[in-house]
């Protein structure tokens, strides 16, 4: 495995935990207008990406045939961006990521079944660590009976309390949210190889710029009396969420430029555990059961096998 490939991916994670960090801060704080809040963050990641694509100087250009994948992806970001924000607002910080790492393994299965991407027999054992390393995280809160809609005493306690349990609420916004971000890794790889990687960054900009346009109209259907909210205290935070989704982004690009999704995403989603890991525990003080623990231990090794 390259270096290179795997230093990028190591500033993916550290891109993604901002990015994720600045939306379930606002989410904690704030928790209104996530229309328009999501709005903010697409314009900054759009801007972020179009930006370096002009001091690249390789001009903007749109092939008319890459402009369906465009709008299919546009709607998966919008979707992503939204959702992923409603799953931070309603469940804990570490839980959400936690299982969100999981959308990766969409990109696992496209690259060793759909590109035939060569894998050896390390490649296969760290998979299926991974797997189950999710079935240990995952079952604890999936095999708990969901909550039911709270009653006032329980709606007027502290939101920390709140965070810790687990509502099908959450775990609709958190599905929706894994199975978008999913697809859009695998947009991403068709468009690349579609076009031999060329106009990856206009992908990107069409993309994510569409899911801005789309988000900031139904935001002003939907939130409008958030406006003020969003305008006074969600920038500054969309800001730093759109700038690191938007580097995030383009790190992802080339990474798969340079190594196979079927090496690629396994590292990532054993690396996003570890981190969401790390980051709950130090930052939230949330508290994890023997099984998901271990869970994230078998992560962590995914990572080591994969890696040789």
């Amino acid at each position: 495995m390259e270096i290179v490939g795997f230093l990028l991916i190591l500033l993916f994670t550290v891109l993604n935990c901002g990015e994720s960090m600045a939306v379930k801060a606002y989410a904690k704080r704030y928790g209104s207008g996530g229309m328009l809040m999501n709005a903010v963050i697409a314009l900054f990641a759009a801007l972020f990406i179009l930006i370096s694509d002009l001091v690249e100087g390789g001009g903007f250009y749109v092939p008319l045939a890459m402009l369906p994948y465009a709008a299919i992806n546009c709607l998966l970001f919008a979707s992503g961006f939204y959702f992923g924000f409603l799953a931070y607002k309603t469940g804990p910080y570490g839980l959400t990521r936690l299982i969100s790492s999981f959308s990766l393994l969409f990109t696992i299965f496209y690259g060793l079944f759909f590109l035939k991407e060569k894998a050896t027999y390390l490649t296969y054992i760290g998979i299926a660590m991974i797997f189950a390393a999710m079935v240990l995280i995952n079952y604890k809160s999936l095999m708990r009976k969901p909550k039911a809609a709270p009653t006032d005493e329980e709606a007027a306690a502290p939101a920390e309390d709140a965070e810790n349990g687990v509502s099908l609420k959450w775990l609709f916004f958190l599905m929706i949210s894994l199975v978008s971000n999913g697809f859009i890794g695998i947009l991403m790889k068709m468009q690349q190889n579609r076009f031999e990687g060329a106009c990856d960054n206009e992908f990107q900009v069409l993309s994510i710029g569409g899911s801005f346009v789309l988000l900031a109209v139904l935001g002003l259907i939907v939130d409008r009396d958030k406006l003020r909210t969003v305008a006074k205290n969600g920038m500054l935070y969309g800001a730093i969420s759109g700038l690191f989704n938007g580097a995030k982004n383009l790190v992802t690009l080339l990474i798969y430029a340079i190594l196979p999704l079927s090496t690629v995403s396994p590292i990532k989603t054993g690396l996003g555990m570890v981190s969401a890991f790390i980051l709950s525990l130090t930052f939230y003080k949330e508290k994890y059961s023997v099984l998901q623990i271990v869970g994230v231990a078998l992560g962590a090794g995914a990572v080591v096998l994969l890696a040789l």
